[in-house]
């Protein structure tokens, strides 16, 4: 057991060595402070990124790992959204914003109709050929 102790700080020290440090991300970067991949990702939103709060990044920022996994198609897609939601007026995003939470208080089976309403309401994307 003594053997043991003495021991301990030698596998701990090792244990601490032996793993490599992970580098904290920041909290709250600036445009310039990310990396080539998430400026590619995040491009739509670049203009405005140094304005949004710490939060607000850090939830953007997640959507990076997820881009990878994508096909080029869906990759177009969640950068055209970003593209959409950053060209919207701050009045408009409140607006969704109050639209979405409205949706989620509503039980399930009337927010599926809602949903369903929705997508009914919305023209159809015209098929290119």
């Amino acid at each position: 057991m003594t053997r043991l102790y003495r021991l301990l700080p030698w596998l701990l020290a090792a244990s601490l060595l032996a793993t490599p440090a992970l580098a904290s991300p920041l909290n709250n970067p600036r445009w310039d402070q990310l990396d080539s991949e998430q400026q590619t990702v995040m491009a739509p939103l670049a203009a405005e990124w140094d304005r949004y709060a710490p939060e607000k990044k850090k939830n953007l920022l997640a959507i990076v790992p997820e881009y990878r996994s994508l096909d080029p198609a869906g990759r177009l897609r969640l950068q055209s959204k970003l593209k959409s939601w950053s060209d919207l007026t701050l009045e408009q995003r409140q607006q969704i914003r109050n639209n979405w939470k409205t949706l989620q208080s509503l039980p399930p089976a009337e927010r599926e109709k809602a949903i369903q309403r929705l997508k009914q309401s919305q023209p159809k994307p015209q098929a290119s050929g």
